[in-house]
């Protein structure tokens, strides 16, 4: 009876060794796209957030719910992605996996918490990428990093589909009629952004901005810190020029630029173009994030970047 005593003991699995079975048992359930019973699993263990691994395998699985696949977003959707200022965002709401037909959509906001997984790994509270480095090291951060990436990169391609009034085979602003702007303007300054882009923008109305965005601090939050966050990353961590990457590297330095020039020209941002925690944009608890620099920072990233 002892005997067999130290042996149930010793068959026990240590916490380690339960979080491990879990990962192992999500991956195998994730590769039968049974996405709810791999979150399921993995919160059988509790939370992780300091495990950078059991982090990506949950955003993972919240990405299934969406659904979206990394293999399919390297395999469809990457290769038609340019990387020019003016055109980016425009090639990404042409992906395939760029699915949004509302703010509640599912394909976006499971893919929104699944960044938000990613973004505040290591359980800090404003999302940085070196609050990641100091909360997990180099490695893993810059492995949460790229991941958080491609999720990204096809977040994007759903706000400016949807919000950008885009059409699915040409990703061209407002082509679907009605909103040819993401937002309407009433702020001189980011009327006078919209009123000097070329034909080819589309945007050429202060009234003609997305319904569902406008006025929406919420959502127009959600624009900013997924633009910034974009930054931030691609910025901060090792892309190879590996051949598959659809020139992800030569991205930092064709838009990184872009507030910096406008603030450089005297225009007045405010903390528009460095927030990226959504609490801190949505409550301005700094009070630097106003309506109008909110207009701003629209006419300069989203609109000019979309044509």
């Amino acid at each position: 009876m002892i005997g067999l005593l130290f042996l149930a003991v010793g068959c026990g699995l240590s916490k380690e060794e339960e979080v491990d079975d879990a990962i192992s048992q999500a991956h195998r359930l994730l590769s039968a796209n049974k996405c709810a019973e791999a979150i399921a699993v993995l919160n059988g263990v509790g939370q992780q957030t300091s495990n950078a691994e059991w982090l990506g395998v949950y955003a993972d699985a919240q990405a299934c719910l969406a659904p979206w696949s990394v293999v399919s977003f390297f395999a469809t959707d990457l290769p038609n992605m340019s990387t020019s200022q003016s055109a980016i965002i425009g090639s990404l709401a042409t992906f395939q996996q760029a699915v949004m037909t509302s703010p509640s959509d599912g394909a976006y906001t499971n893919l929104r918490a699944a960044i938000n997984t990613l973004l505040f790994a290591g359980g800090i509270s404003e999302v940085p990428h070196s609050n990641r480095v100091d909360a997990l090291g180099l490695s893993s951060a810059n492995n949460i990093g790229v991941h958080a990436l491609y999720m990204m990169i096809n977040q994007i391609g759903q706000f400016s589909r949807y919000y950008g009034n885009a059409l699915s085979t040409t990703g061209v602003k407002g082509s679907q009629g009605g909103s040819e702007c993401y937002i309407n303007y009433t702020d001189g300054d980011a009327q006078g952004i919209v009123t000097a882009y070329p034909a080819a923008n589309n945007c050429d109305s202060f009234i003609l901005g997305h319904p569902q965005l406008t006025g929406n601090r919420s959502r127009l939050c959600d624009g900013i810190v997924l633009f910034n966050n974009f930054i931030d990353v691609i910025a901060n961590i090792a892309i190879g020029d590996t051949g598959n990457n659809g020139g992800l590297d030569e991205l930092s330095a064709n838009i990184s630029d872009l507030c910096a020039t406008a603030a450089g020209g005297g225009l007045d941002l405010g903390g528009t173009c460095t927030v990226k925690t959504h609490s801190v944009c949505l409550n301005d608890t700094n009070g630097d994030i106003s309506a109008a620099q909110i207009e701003r920072f629209y006419a300069v990233t989203w609109e000019s970047m979309h044509q």
